[in-house]
């Protein structure tokens, strides 16, 4: 998802970064066409996709980040800034000179509670309230490190995943507290995301897993790779895919882990692993940099597009040579369905996605595009089959 500059063991994250910030080769906004036949699939499907670029009002074609808050606003993270989208479909945007703390945004958190925006920059954590940033960096308030990968607001506690370690702030007191390899389980203080389970607090370690933290007990826990090889899967199902996480998302008693080598799903009341390779599974890419879940659903950024799956059905959503927006549908027991869309995401370089039980929004590294779902049937449709 991103970079810093510290440690050689981020060699690769540096290569993500450099990837998801070169100018965008996709295709641009298309006009919106007459929909997909839609099929019945326990996953929303989208049939067309509406895009939006520098030319609408973006202040870069790089998007890091999407998120839609509870007031029904749309918000982007961008390389060169915030923006929201107004009602009327324009894009307001806010910099350094507004008082953020640098102008790449790569993660956004909703507090639930008093709806302030918090943001994770490259140089610092900003929380937007009331039309006002607050930066918090290591000097000025405690935070672990300035480089921030990712933010989630938990029960009246700030978690920032940072590249030296993670660091939480309780509004209450204005008080940070540090969780790195000197007082957790951790083996490596580089956090890239944070994820809030029932009742505990899930991170996501640069090649440290999975790491499960009971704010109440005080406790921790790891979920690694099994078989400690990064680049095979010597033992499916087993745990987590790899080590190296991008990123962790859970809702629904159901713990999602990006990697860049894999995804891995497990399931916390049956205390079950599944985990996915391209190749091998209907995945689209190892390569992913980031995972959304909404109910037992999870959405897959990837560098090759985009994928949703229920871990039995899947939907992969890619950009041709031509530019073309290509469906790939797989349901159990049957050979793959593709379709040829009259619209495609705006990139194949997926780095975020936001999405409910209407509509879906994808950061790619050349704008930002809406996935438009297809309404629910009962009946399946014909298709090509190759």
């Amino acid at each position: 998802m991103s970079t810093q500059t510290t440690p050689s063991v981020r060699t690769i994250a540096g290569i993500v970064l450099v990837f998801s910030l070169l100018p965008g080769t996709g295709s641009s906004a298309r006009a919106a066409t007459t929909p997909a036949e839609t099929t019945a699939l326990p996953i929303p499907v989208v049939t067309r996709f509406e895009n939006f670029g520098e030319k609408d009002g973006l202040p870069s074609h790089k998007v890091h980040s999407v998120l839609k808050t509870k007031d029904g606003k749309l918000w982007l993270g961008t390389n060169n800034g915030l923006c929201v989208r107004e009602p009327e479909g324009k894009f307001h945007c806010y910099g350094t000179k507004d008082g953020l703390s640098h102008p790449t945004v790569l993660w956004m958190a909703e507090d639930p509670g008093t709806g302030d925006l918090w943001l994770a920059t490259m140089q610092g954590l900003s929380r937007f309230s009331g039309g006002q940033f607050t930066v918090f960096t290591q000097t000025n308030s405690g935070l672990p490190n300035n480089v921030v990968y990712g933010v989630a607001v938990i029960d009246g506690t700030v978690w920032a995943a940072t590249a030296g370690g993670t660091g939480a702030y309780h509004l209450k007191t204005k008080s940070w507290k540090i969780y790195d390899q000197n007082n957790t389980v951790m083996e490596e203080p580089w956090c890239y995301s944070i994820a809030a389970g029932d009742g505990v607090v899930y991170l996501g370690v640069w090649a440290g897993g999975i790491v499960e933290h009971d704010p109440k007990t005080g406790s921790f826990k790891a979920y690694r790779d099994p078989d400690g090889d990064f680049q095979f899967q010597l033992t499916p199902d087993s745990g987590p895919v790899v080590d190296v996480t991008s990123g962790v998302a859970y809702d629904d008693g159901i713990l999602w882990q990006s990697t860049y080598f894999g995804l891995s799903r497990y399931d916390t009341k049956e205390a079950t692993w599944r985990t996915w390779v391209q190749d091998k599974t209907p995945l689209v890419s190892n390569f992913i940099n980031t995972v959304f879940a909404r109910g037992r659903v999870a959405w897959l950024a990837t560098d090759r597009g985009a994928s949703v799956t229920d871990g039995t059905s899947w939907v992969n959503y890619i950009v041709d040579e031509n530019g073309r927006g290509v469906v790939r549908i797989y349901r159990p027991g049957q050979e793959p369905e593709t379709r040829t869309m009259t619209t495609a995401l705006a990139n194949g370089f997926v780095t975020a996605i936001w999405a409910d039980d209407h509509e879906a929004w994808f950061a790619t590294s050349n704008g930002l595009s809406h996935g438009v779902f297809a309404a629910p049937t009962n009946s399946p449709t014909v298709a090509s089959n190759p």
